[in-house]
């Protein structure tokens, strides 16, 4: 951190290019593009960044649109603009209000997702907390995970203690973009604790406490200790186990 302080700081405003290096705030305004490694403080992009290399950053945020083809390491990360990743996510606190695309893993403690985040590889958090849509294709763990259903989401599989995955009625910038489809949700397999679900289409759903709510189509429930199954819902099957 203190060394980090002594460091130069780098504002382009207008379209530059640079070879990346060690800074303390980076700040771009206009066009950059970044060839190397970049390690800084702090970094807002407002313009348009496109960056090779790996990103170090105690803060990142991003009001712009940003490509990064390489990994980004940060303890703050937050999108408003348009971000690519082209490699892993790693940061303890993740906001996404904007559109981010990760073609590689996330890390992270606190996920909040407010806008569109379409993840190609696993996900290993503390919480994710979901108001707009997510994609996931890879592995979803998490201490607690509640969605709001907007749209279409889906992650391949999900584990976690606490599992609330429920419709929101479209209003305001949603209703308005009219995009994303009907609110609903698609996995393969949803295990937890305890698991609240509502327009749900999985193929096993497995926990102690479960209940499949309005809209949800599941194939098979295995619970051990409470099962609720609303009218408005289709399981094929359920066991005791």
């Amino acid at each position: 951190m203190e060394e980090r302080n002594l460091r130069n700081d780098l504002n382009i405003a207008g379209m530059s290019q640079t070879a990346g290096g060690n800074f303390h705030r980076v700040s771009i305004d206009g066009m950059a593009k970044v060839n190397g490694n970049l390690d800084c403080t702090s970094l807002n992009v407002n313009g348009t960044m496109k960056m090779h290399g790996a990103l170090s950053s105690e803060s990142a945020t991003i009001n712009g649109m940003c490509t990064l083809n390489g990994p980004l390491v940060s303890s703050r990360v937050r999108v408003d603009g348009l971000t690519t990743i082209n490699g892993d996510l790693r940061s303890p606190e993740i906001e996404v209000n904007g559109k981010c695309t990760v073609r590689g893993r996330v890390d992270g403690e606190r996920i909040d997702i407010g806008g569109v985040i379409d993840i190609e590889g696993d996900v290993q958090c503390e919480s994710l907390n979901v108001q707009g849509n997510i994609k996931i294709s890879g592995f979803l763990n998490a201490g607690t995970v509640e969605i709001r259903l907007h749209t279409s989401s889906s992650a391949k599989e999900i584990g976690g203690e606490r599992i609330d995955i429920r419709r929101k009625e479209q209003t305001g910038f949603w209703k308005s973009i009219g995009l994303g489809g009907t609110p609903s949700f698609k996995s393969a397999l949803i295990e937890g604790d305890e698991i609240v679900l509502e327009d749900t289409e999985a193929d096993i759903v497995r926990g102690s406490k479960v209940h499949i709510g309005r809209g949800c189509n599941i194939r098979l429930v295995e619970y051990s200790g409470e099962l609720e199954v609303d009218p408005d819902a289709k399981v094929g099957s359920s066991q005791r186990i």
